[in-house]
């Protein structure tokens, strides 16, 4: 077997961490392959790939056709019998490369790209929006042999907006390493309630509904914190301005990029969830599988993700009143944020093992090749 991914940046998103846990498994087991990338970050889990000698390609700066037979002649001197190439500017640039050459090729489904949701954000241009939706359809139709989705919601909104065949498409979710085997309590009762949000600031995110939260909580009187783990992105600037302005600087910190997040999801009590629009949200696994119980936003994907009221208290992010019932339930329940915490290691277990659904990842790779 001999593999060749392809993809946007090794950068700080679930799909590029997703990315590097694949390349270890494949590591393990011995199996040749290279990583081909559209752009370099310093920010993300490039570092850390190029730290352990794994064979990464930067493609030339070019345009779209010089990058198409680039790829394209990294196949044919590779000699790879899959690409595998994962987001939108990859694929697209993988699919043209079979105009050129021969092979197999496998792309992931990772988010809900023409959600509704997701044209409420200003720097989406429609006009623009609905070319590339156009370009995706006839292009992932004409020249991808199989998909694979990281949920049932995200094939089901592919085979909606694109008319792809569901039975092309595979859904293996995300995995993750185990953060801990055995629940242990955090929190006596008495301390200041640590929430958490890890997510770079970009609209779909949605923190600024968690701090308009916040607020509401802290105007009631409420002691607790809530800390912010992500890159600095286009709504950094709105919501440092909230954070001031309505004087949260005790109730909210925006943290930056952090490389240890399991460490962080340890040392809080709950996980908060607001994104809009997601394909599953890499985050919520971590989170459950440190043994954190979840606040998140109400969208159908998540609850292929957290089990309501079991492990999670879902909100909707446009009632600001429902996200701060669900900070209000696990600030003045301490033994919901221990039953809820045990079932969310649970859920981890029993859904998103990393081994297993590397596993799972990789027979889909030796069945395609088999075909």
């Amino acid at each position: 077997m001999n593999i060749l991914i392809v993809i946007d940046s090794l950068g700080s998103g679930g799909a590029e961490r997703s990315t590097e846990v694949m390349c270890d498994y494949l590591e393990s087991r011995n199996v040749r392959f290279e990583v081909v990338c559209l752009d370099k970050k310093n920010i993300g889990v490039q570092a850390g790939m190029v730290e352990k000698n794994y064979k990464i390609r930067f493609l030339n700066k070019g345009n779209f056709y010089s990058q198409v037979r680039e790829i394209t002649n990294i196949i044919k001197l590779g000699n790879f019998s899959l690409v595998h190439s994962i987001l939108f500017r990859a694929n697209l640039r993988t699919r043209f490369a079979k105009l050129f050459t021969s092979f197999i090729h496998l792309e992931s489904l990772v988010n809900t790209t023409y959600s509704k949701e997701r044209l409420q954000d200003k720097k989406v241009n429609h006009t623009a929006l609905k070319f590339y939706k156009f370009l995706d359809a006839t292009t992932a139709n004409k020249f991808v042999d199989h998909f694979h989705s990281i949920t049932e919601t995200v094939k089901h909104h592919y085979v909606k907006e694109l008319g792809l065949n569901p039975s092309n498409i595979t859904v293996i979710p995300r995995g993750r390493k185990p953060i801990i085997n055995d629940y242990k309590e955090r929190s006596d009762g008495k301390k200041k309630i640590i929430f958490i949000n890890v997510g770079r600031h970009e609209f779909q995110k949605g923190q600024i509904y968690l701090l308009k939260a916040v607020k509401e909580l802290k105007e009631m009187d409420y002691d607790f914190h809530l800390r912010i783990y992500g890159r600095d992105g286009t709504v950094t600037p709105m919501l440092k301005a909230f954070i001031i302005d309505h004087s949260l600087e005790n109730y909210v910190t925006l943290e930056g990029y952090s490389t240890n997040i399991p460490d962080k999801l340890l040392n809080s009590d709950v996980f908060a969830f607001s994104s809009l629009y997601e394909g599953l949200g890499g985050a919520l696994i971590e989170a459950q599988a440190a043994g954190l119980p979840i606040i998140c936003n109400d969208i159908p994907v998540l609850h292929e993700v957290v089990i309501d009221n079991e492990n999670g208290k879902f909100f909707q992010v446009s009632k600001i009143e429902t996200i701060v019932k669900a900070f209000q339930f696990f600030i003045d329940n301490p033994l919901m944020r221990k039953s809820f915490g045990e079932k969310s290691l649970q859920n981890f277990k029993s859904k998103f093992q990393e081994s297993t659904n590397n596993y799972r990842l990789f027979e889909l790779y030796q069945r395609l090749q088999k075909v």
